[in-house]
């Protein structure tokens, strides 16, 4: 992917999903990556919960894996304002409500 700023990558996502104002956990994490976007994540009663994603699916996946091993959690809890169904077409999992949730091992990508 092409190397964007943070406020390039923030514009992209808002762009695509109409969010303009990312509204933040007190103790959710953001990781950025230039070429590759950024997530939103935190851990809650020892699942991982993603709540924004923007870039390289593929990336993120991994690092999502790393991360969750590192802090042993098994369950990605992930939401989305898109298709639901196309989400989980390429990353796996069920839809429990208003989110996604897989255990981490079922993770496609």
């Amino acid at each position: 992917m092409t190397a964007k700023t943070k406020e390039e990558w923030l514009e992209w996502y808002a762009e695509c999903t109409g969010c303009r104002d990312l509204k933040l956990h007190p103790d959710e994490m953001i990781l950025f990556h230039q070429e590759h976007g950024f997530i939103a994540y935190f851990i809650n009663n020892g699942v991982f919960e993603l709540h924004h994603m923007c870039g390289d699916g593929k990336f993120w996946a991994d690092v999502i894996k790393k991360i969750a091993r590192l802090e042993r959690v098994t369950t990605l809890r992930a939401f989305t304002r898109r298709n639901p169904q196309a989400w989980i077409r390429k990353y796996g999992g069920r839809i429990t409500g208003y989110e996604m949730e897989c255990e981490i091992s079922e993770i496609k990508v």
